[in-house]
This record gives structure tokens, sequence and C-alpha cells, in this order.
């Protein structure tokens, strides 16, 4: 067998992989209501966050929040934490800048590298440093709440400080995951690599 066409094999070994990384939705609180009535106050001191859970390794595609008060090209941040005993978030894990589009779902998409094992976890999202989001605004940003779907646990910062609610707050929240291949998937991958390997010593 000649070294292309293992190689071929190899690349279609991978290929296969496909049917077994399709984008799933973990979390979908359902659309809050949009009326900013009892809406949580959004900006350099007050954060929002929600406990998730994965239940396989996977990988983070896509995460948003449903916010009200922006102005189109102001920024945000979304992260993920480890959990910390069921206390909230705890060790920081990955964090990125979201760029606020209008009312309604605003975060990320097209996520790398944000790979986590199975077990739970928690995705905030604050306001800090260098961004903007509510600036433009006559009443800040909001964190909007109504969703018919509301995570089990969540938590929130405000003026008064730190709460942590198992009773929780009913904001909208959607994170999306490319689930990690199948081990049998990667194993006819690694075993098409490893004949490759094994045909370029023997040329050798």
């Amino acid at each position: 067998m000649t070294k292309p066409l293992l190689a071929s094999l190899a690349a279609a070994a991978l290929f296969a992989l496909a049917p077994h990384a399709r984008a799933a939705t973990l979390v979908d609180t359902g659309t809050p209501d949009g009326n900013a009535v009892g809406a949580l106050a959004f900006d350099a001191v007050d954060w929002v966050a929600g406990a998730v859970t994965f239940t396989q390794a996977a990988q983070i595609g896509a995460i948003q929040g449903h916010i009200l008060g922006g102005t189109a090209g102001e920024t945000f941040d979304v992260s993920l934490f480890a959990a910390d005993g069921g206390a909230g978030p705890g060790t920081l894990l990955y964090t990125t800048t979201a760029t606020f589009g209008a009312d309604g779902w605003n975060g990320v998409s097209g996520l790398a590298g944000w790979h986590v094992a199975a077990g739970s976890y928690w995705i905030e999202f604050e306001i800090q440093g260098d961004d903007t989001l509510g600036a433009g605004s006559a009443t800040g940003a909001l964190f909007d709440t109504g969703a018919p779907h509301p995570l089990s646990m969540t938590a929130s910062t405000s003026d008064a400080g730190f709460s942590y609610a198992d009773s929780p707050l009913s904001v909208g929240m959607r994170v999306s995951t490319v689930p990690w291949p199948s081990s049998a998937a990667l194993m006819l991958a690694g075993l098409a690599l490893l004949s490759t390997r094994g045909f370029s010593r023997r040329r050798h």
C-alpha cells in the first residue's frame, strides 16, 4: 500500500469523526418576556451567572444571554468557571469578550478550545475593564428575566452584595456544545495514523 493511500485513509478516518461532532443545545431557558420588568442591573459592579452540567466531555461552541439596554458595538465578558463546591463560581477556566448587537440574545459563537470534562460549571456574564455595555443607554444594561425554563441555580451580585439562589432567577441563557468524538471513531483515526507512521519508518 502506498504512502499517499495510507495518508488518504488517515484523512478519511478523521473525516469520519464529523458525524459524531454535531452541535447540540445544552441549555435553553427559553426567551424572557423582554419588557425589563424585574430585570437585573448589569453593569461594572453587577454580574449574572448560571450553573450548568455537562454529562459528557464536550467543546462549548456558543453562549448567549438575553440582554437589554445596550448600544450596538458595546462589549461585555462571557466566562466559564469551575463549580466551587456548590457555592457559586470557583476557578476561572475560560473568558472572552462579546459584542452587543440589539436587545435580545447576545453573546459569543464559534468558540474554539473551550473544552470541558463531564461535571458542573458556572457561566458568567460580566462588565469589567474596558467593556462598554450600557454606557450609551439612559437605563444602562439589564439582564432580562421571565424565562419560561429557568436554570436550577443562579448567582448574581448587586449593590447589596453576592446572592446565590437555588430558587433561581429566571434569566435567559443558551449554551451550545459540540460533543467530543466517540472512542470508536478516535481509535479508527489513531490506527490509520499509526499505519502511516509505520510505513514511513519502513521506507527509511
